[in-house]
């Protein structure tokens, strides 16, 4: 077994897995971006999987496959891979110490973190709902690593402003 997770770190953190350089620590470094349910055994509703591929419930290594898929933007591995195992193993083991709000802190787009409720432009920001990489309701701007990205962010009035 511990050469399985050995080879599902590896893997994790291995940016070859895709095609545009994402590594599944790219977006789940210290535990963010997952949802609170990853607390939950699987199979379960995950938010990715229910809103953008209309899947209610799914189990572990079908949601490592769906992140190959997107946003890593790559091919699915085979079902009887070593590879496939491999990942499925590590994020288990990763989900056992799993702590929804210590992940929401390495996420500053999450409520539980304590710069989204500092955040003094929050309410006055007219570009939040147009802002790709702001989570609904729950945008940190000054705080935010997208806002680079943010196509809003010149029209942002508080844009300057730092809590």
């Amino acid at each position: 077994m511990e050469q399985l997770l050995a080879l599902g770190k590896r893997l994790y953190n291995d940016p070859k897995l895709s095609s545009n350089g994402l590594a599944c620590s790219t977006c789940h470094v210290g535990g963010a971006a997952f949802g609170k349910t990853f607390a939950k055994p699987y199979p379960h509703r995950v938010a990715m999987a229910a809103n953008q591929f209309g899947i209610p419930s799914i189990n572990l290594d079908e949601m490592v496959q769906l992140c190959l898929v997107q946003p890593m933007q790559s091919k699915t591995l085979p079902w009887n891979s070593k590879k496939l195992a491999a990942l499925t193993a590590y994020t288990a083991e990763i989900q056992k110490g799993f702590n929804p709000c210590k992940a929401a802190e390495a996420n500053p787009c999450n409520p539980c973190n304590p710069c989204a409720a500092k955040n003094p432009c929050k309410a006055k920001n007219p570009c939040a709902a147009k802002n790709p990489c702001s989570i609904k309701k729950k945008a940190c701007a000054p705080c935010n690593p997208c806002a680079a990205k943010n196509p809003c962010a010149a029209k942002n009035p508080c844009a300057a402003k730092k809590s």
